[in-house]
């Protein structure tokens, strides 16, 4: 019984670092999608503004 929880309890913490990097990725994204919404927002106001 020792071994089978080590193996599930390894299983787990593997699967465990698989989300917890693909959460960083993802938040890694959602980060460079922010900055590129607002470095477009503000070029249409500034060219709104210089019109």
């Amino acid at each position: 019984m020792k071994a089978a929880d080590r193996a599930k309890r390894a299983a787990e913490t593997g699967s465990d670092l698989d989300q917890e990097r693909e959460l960083r990725q993802l938040r890694k994204r959602v980060a460079e999608l922010e900055k590129e919404i607002l470095r477009k927002a503000a070029a249409y106001f500034a060219q709104k503004m210089g019109r």
